[in-house]
């Protein structure tokens, strides 16, 4: 294990020296302290707030991928290129603790710069934070919404009674003889999906409750939660202006507690504050949503999915979802240093920079690469697949397989969570820790370490 540290330590001196690693790191300390002076947002702290932790920490990520990519793969081609490789590998020394040992150097110093600049991010986020607030609402949303753990509940689903109501439409079907039964389980999947589509729907002059469980109880008096939706008109609306009433009813008496109505684009993300006190009882909220009535026949109100009415509330501190973040960073960087040393055995510098550069866009990119191939996408005819009439199978193939070598950036992002205030999950970080981490680390102490030790260092010469 000495020997490992021994070359993990002279890699970091390396990294230290080396000038590419200066200049990414000089560029992101000017950015770090430049942001939280230029960017304005919307003009209100909330704006200013979530605009300076969404482009430093982006700025973070993306010029310390960048410098790990350049390092990582130049730290061993490098010493093969000038032969100074040579005097370790005929010290007792493996080539296996050669790796591992680059591997630490490379992540060691990611990790001091991640945790430097995640220490001067969070002091800057702090200080616009205790920035006067130009309003009260602008105050509970700093708190409340930014500043922040929380996560998303969605409404109750009714699914038994969905199931017994299909049940009893499937029997009376087989009855009568319009279906056969054999075909009882495949009518009872597609009636119980008629149920839930016809549950997330309102209709013109209707209303619809929806009871939300298990909500954490709120720390104070002026608490507030968010609603969350994304609902669309059928058909399109007046100039795409869909309208929905929500009331907050109390889940004993059904009074109503709080009342609002909301007036917003058709088919896109939209929120809302609401008063945590007044509406959490046992940690419990109903919620009656209305579409009011247009007698000119209006629009029925649809919620798209099943994230298409969620209620955000608190389960967690700020500080402690910031350090997930920068782990879910860290994990990244821990991923292309593999990836960037797993080249690096095998072929030159810059063959390796454009490898590894290759991986990190694409698993950035991953959701616009799959949607570009048709992920998700039903074609009429094979004229209008991108791949003609071999579109199905090139997708099978293709698109598990993307999705093993390339993992999801964009949905390992902490920086996307922390800005919106949604909490980063253990469960997400174990996934992110195998998807990154372990996948990483598996690639280059295997396939990599099994090129590198058939690999010839030095030119025998007789």
């Amino acid at each position: 294990m000495k020997r490992v540290l021994a070359i993990a330590w002279l890699t970091f001196s390396e990294g230290v020296r080396m000038r590419i690693v200066l200049v990414f790191l000089v560029v992101l300390v000017f950015l770090v302290l430049r942001m939280p002076f230029a960017l304005r947002g919307d003009e209100t702290l909330t704006g200013r707030l979530q605009n300076f932790l969404a482009y430093s920490l982006g700025a973070l990520s993306l010029l310390l991928s960048l410098a790990t990519i350049f390092f990582s793969c130049a730290t061993l081609t490098g010493e093969i290129r000038e032969r100074t490789l040579q005097l370790v590998v005929t010290k007792p020394v493996s080539r296996f603790q050669i790796l591992l040992g680059k591997w630490l150097g490379v992540n060691l110093l990611n990790l001091l710069i991640v945790a430097l600049c995640g220490g001067a991010i969070y002091g800057f986020a702090h200080f616009i934070r205790s920035r006067p607030q130009q309003f009260e609402r602008d105050r509970l949303q700093v708190r409340d919404v930014v500043w922040t753990a929380r996560v998303a509940a969605r409404p109750e689903t009714p699914i038994q009674e969905m199931t017994a109501a299909a049940a009893e439409f499937v029997e009376q079907r087989i009855r009568t003889g319009e279906i056969d039964e054999a075909e009882r389980a495949r009518a009872m999947v597609r009636r119980i999906e008629e149920l839930r589509n016809r549950w997330r729907s309102i209709e013109n002059g209707g209303a619809r409750p929806y009871t939300f469980r298990g909500l954490a109880p709120p720390e104070r008096e002026d608490t507030v939660i968010q609603i969350r939706y994304k609902a669309r008109g059928i058909p399109i609306p007046p100039l795409e202006q869909l309208v929905i009433g929500w009331v907050i009813v109390d889940p004993q008496t059904g009074a109503p507690l709080q009342q609002r109505e909301t007036r917003e684009r058709t088919e896109e993300t939209h929120q809302f504050l609401l008063r945590a006190g007044p509406a959490i009882h046992g940690g419990e909220l109903a919620l009656l949503v209305y579409n009011p009535y247009d007698p000119a026949g209006g629009t029925t109100v649809y919620f798209d999915g099943d994230d298409g009415l969620q209620v955000l509330y608190k389960v967690g501190s700020f500080e402690a979802n910031y350090v997930r973040a920068l782990l879910v960073t860290l994990l990244q960087l821990f991923l292309l240093s593999g990836v960037g040393l797993f080249f690096g055995t095998f072929v030159s510098f810059p063959v390796a920079c454009l490898c590894t550069c290759a991986f990190y866009l694409s698993c950035a990119a991953l959701p616009f690469l799959l949607e570009a191939m048709g992920v998700g996408v039903q074609y009429t005819s094979a004229a209008a697949d991108p791949y003609g009439p071999l579109g199905p199978a090139v997708r099978r193939v293709l698109v598990p397989f993307m999705r093993v070598a390339f993992p999801d950036f964009a949905r390992f992002s902490g920086a996307r969570h922390l800005v919106d205030g949604e909490y980063i999950s253990y469960a997400l970080l174990g996934t992110c820790v195998v998807r990154t981490l372990l996948y990483g680390g598996v690639l280059l102490l295997l396939p990599g370490w099994l090129i590198f030790r058939r690999r010839e260092i030095a030119e025998v010469i007789v």
